[in-house]
């Protein structure tokens, strides 16, 4: 699970922009950086071109700095539960050039929405996700000269959005104007998982969220989760999480109940 602490969106500062955070953070701190910078990683000087999108992990060092006239970037500060490297295949504290192969803005704009007009974190959550994915899986691969790739980026922001939304695969296709085979194969080929898939993970993220942080039944959450069948959503849950969702709820109160002794 994903929880925003702060972000911001098209931060501008001056050439004299210098930020330096010996002992960094104590969560995560996510930059995409749009004009020319430097970065100082191991003592190392490294300087970026606009478009450099860099990870810190916890408590790391931080120093970046502008080198010409203004420094702007997009950022969030955020905590996270899951294994987030295993979950999205990052590379920590590395800066990368991802130029216009993601269209990373988009992404902020997309979570910033979800996190301060709708307040919905648990989308936010997924739409941060979503964004790791597709960066680090774009780094060494040459997933944007797919046939469609910009379609299927917008298609996979609005899954992680929208997670009950009515994903069937034929809907999907339409969306993109292809076919149904062809969605599934050029899907898994740009991220690594099927449409069907990721739908099913969205799902029961949001599931997760609810049962962690809301009081509503196990009935109501699988509605709200874009479930027609209580039963099959407890089955798909358990498949997932190899626990029952009434088990997953017993078991975050038994933490959270061992953190407050």
């Amino acid at each position: 699970m994903f929880y925003i602490r702060r972000m911001g969106c098209g931060c501008r500062h001056d050439g004299d922009f210098v930020l330096d955070n010996a002992n960094g953070f104590d969560d995560y701190l996510c930059l995409f950086v749009k004009t020319p910078a430097m970065f100082v990683i191991d003592g190392r000087e490294i300087y970026t071109e606009p478009d450099t999108f860099i990870i810190y992990d916890k408590n790391s060092p931080q120093y970046y700095k502008a080198v010409r006239n203004e420094y702007i970037n997009d950022w969030i500060e955020f905590e996270c539960t899951d294994n987030l490297s295993a979950d999205t295949g990052l590379i920590f504290n590395v800066p990368q050039l991802v130029g216009e192969r993601v269209d990373v803005s988009q992404y902020y704009k997309l979570i910033a929405d979800c996190y301060y007009k709708a307040a919905n974190h648990h989308a936010a959550g997924y739409l941060i996700k979503a964004m790791l994915s597709d960066v680090f899986s774009n780094i060494s691969g040459d997933n944007a000269a797919l046939p469609h790739y910009r379609e299927l980026l917008d298609l996979r922001r609005r899954i992680y959005a929208e997670p009950a939304g009515e994903w069937s695969i034929s809907a999907m296709s339409s969306l993109i104007n292809i076919s149904e085979p062809y969605l599934h194969l050029i899907y898994k080929k740009a991220f690594g998982v099927t449409c069907n898939a990721d739908v099913i993970n969205s799902r029961i993220e949001a599931a997760r969220h609810y049962l962690e942080c809301s009081q509503m039944t196990i009935e109501e959450i699988a509605f709200e989760c874009g479930y027609k069948n209580p039963v099959h959503f407890s089955r798909q849950f358990k498949q997932m999480c190899s626990i029952s969702p009434l088990e997953y709820r017993k078991s975050i109160s038994y933490k959270n109940e061992r953190k407050q002794l």
